[in-house]
């Protein structure tokens, strides 16, 4: 079972962004696994997966203290 939440953001697409998140949560053991980028003006979605609950929570847990909009953590079969 693994572990994963999503941050969204609005277009436009944003890579320096996106390294700054990646960085973060790197740090605390997780890796993105999967990018949806903006082809219809939707959000842009990051996925990112995590060995062990509690670190994903610490993860998502700092970045909403920087702004950033996260869904989860969740466990997932993947």
């Amino acid at each position: 079972m693994s572990i994963m939440f999503e941050v969204y953001y609005r277009p436009p697409e944003d890579s320096n962004r996106e390294a700054k998140i990646t960085e973060r949560v790197s740090r605390l053991g997780g890796r993105l696994s999967f990018r949806e980028g903006t082809n219809s003006g939707a959000s842009v979605c990051l996925t990112y997966e995590f060995d062990r609950f509690a670190e994903a929570k610490q993860a998502a847990d700092m970045l909403r203290q920087f702004g950033e909009h996260v869904e989860g953590p969740m466990e997932y079969a993947g």
